[in-house]
């Protein structure tokens, strides 16, 4: 992956890489009465169990910059790029993540992405959630962004 590199909002510390364990979310959905997400439902078997851990995301922490305008670390991860009073951007809500926009993501990235988070693309359109609330407001490139993202899983 290109590094990774902010353009806004560069005083931040550090990452969280979110993982998940995809047949505990299937079950979780299952319990709820929630309708079967593709990812769920085109889950396959396998041997190594180690291929259900797969990506939700990478989280930056909160800036300096944001936190001195009052902000603490429950809104932020709460909010992330819609976070008030800045920077403001359009909420991303997980009931509505096709709502997002396209992340401008090229289709090689989307394709190295799909093979480690099972709810990039298609109907789900978890990258572009993803994006929207801890990606959009630092200016990350999207594919820099997302190639970390595969890279760091990998290792």
């Amino acid at each position: 992956a290109n590094e990774l590199q902010a353009k806004q909002y560069t005083d931040f510390d550090s990452y969280v890489l979110a993982l998940s364990w995809q047949t505990g979310f299937c079950q979780s959905q299952h319990e709820r009465n929630r309708q079967e997400p593709d990812e769920c439902r085109l889950q396959k078997e396998s041997a190594d169990k180690a291929d259900f851990l797969t990506v939700h995301g990478l989280w930056p922490s909160l800036p300096k910059s944001i936190a001195a305008r009052g902000v603490d670390n429950r809104r932020w991860m709460r909010f992330g790029c819609a976070t008030r009073p800045i920077p403001n951007l359009p909420e991303a809500r997980a009931s509505r993540k096709c709502a997002a926009p396209e992340t401008g993501l090229s289709l090689e990235s989307a394709a190295k992405l799909s093979a480690v988070m099972p709810g990039a693309g298609g109907r789900s359109c978890l990258e572009r959630y993803e994006y929207a609330k801890h990606g959009a407001c630092f200016g990350f490139d999207p594919d820099a962004y997302f190639g970390t993202m595969v890279r760091l899983n990998n290792e």
